[in-house]
């Protein structure tokens, strides 16, 4: 073969290679664009405020204790925002209910996208969990209007925590088909028609401590790193870290931490009031607002379902004795 067929050849070669790229390039683009149409068509709902709360804010949550940030979406949510927690959309529903599905935009992004696209958070209040711990820079840079909350425990109990949610993560993981040769689970578990949850799973574990595994030295030495890169990296004023811990804390403390949330985000006229309805527990859904109606109707189902479990049973000693010495 002579010297012009071989550069003849060098030169088709590079241009197939250009082009598989440029395909591969433009699928990317595509998926990237499909995402953000649907950022802007997908809306949330919004649910009204809870008593004592006058305004909504914006609020990304830097931390990444699992313990905690699943306690702090509940709070928020508690107080009438849209909130989204990883890849989960939680709104509050009736009589202090909630009502959760699956929203990925934003991870997807993260883990396919050349840059992440933030215009997905625009649909929610607090935004928490991973992945909004690891690109918090890209979320305070795209969005002026959120502040940051930094949730910080010490790397003993994160650790403990971390790890359960890791092992758990790995779990679905393993169901949905995510690992290296395994067909990816169409069950509803693994997601929907937007996304697939091995679109986001390891990634966010791996870009996060560096594997998905747990390894305690690793995992504990990429937390610290992490939380002193938030510190440095935020603004000055938009940036609150409030010190936690896994102890069970008394009334007085949660309604501190409570009210220094509130101070910071400006969303209530009564400081006080707002500590006590709302205060920062784990799971507390204690600072719910039930109307008049509501704590009728709820008077009423406990009641009636009283009724039938105890009255109903003809058979039942208990229920002679009532009827005989009280009805």
């Amino acid at each position: 073969m002579d010297s012009d067929s071989r550069r003849g050849d060098a030169t088709r070669a590079r241009s197939t290679r250009g082009a598989k790229r440029g395909a591969r390039a433009a699928l990317v683009g595509a998926l990237a664009a499909s995402r953000i149409a649907r950022a802007s068509s997908q809306g949330v709902e919004t649910p009204p405020l809870n008593a004592h709360v006058s305004a909504r804010a914006r609020v990304a949550s830097a931390g990444m204790d699992p313990n905690i940030e699943a306690t702090a979406a509940a709070w928020f949510a508690n107080l009438g925002f849209r909130v989204l927690e990883g890849a989960t959309a939680t709104t509050r529903g009736a009589w202090g209910g909630t009502a959760r599905e699956s929203d990925a935009r934003f991870a997807t992004s993260y883990c396919l996208d050349a840059s992440t696209n933030t215009s997905a958070l625009e649909d929610y209040d607090f935004v928490g969990w991973l992945p909004v711990s690891n690109a918090i820079e890209d979320v305070m840079s795209d969005r002026a209007d959120f502040k940051v909350v930094l949730f910080e425990t010490m790397a003993t109990e994160w650790w403990e925590h971390a790890r359960t949610r890791a092992e758990s993560a790995k779990a679905l993981g393993d169901a949905c088909g995510c690992g290296a040769g395994a067909t990816r689970s169409t069950a509803s578990t693994c997601g929907n028609e937007d996304y697939h949850y091995c679109d986001i799973y390891p990634c966010v574990w791996e870009r996060a401590f560096g594997s998905a595994t747990p390894d305690e030295e690793t995992w504990k030495t990429k937390y610290i790193e992490r939380v002193r890169e938030i510190k440095s990296a935020a603004p000055p004023g938009r940036l609150l870290t409030i010190p936690m811990t896994a102890a069970p804390v008394g009334h007085a403390t949660a309604v501190k931490i409570s009210k220094l949330i509130a101070q910071f985000l400006e969303i209530t006229d009564d400081l006080d009031a707002f500590g006590e309805a709302y205060p920062f527990l784990r799971r507390d859904l204690n600072g719910v607002a039930l109307s008049n109606v509501s704590i009728a109707w709820v008077a009423f189902v406990v009641v009636a379902s009283a009724y039938i479990g105890f009255f109903a049973n003809k058979s039942d000693p208990a229920r002679r004795f009532v009827r005989r010495h009280i009805c």
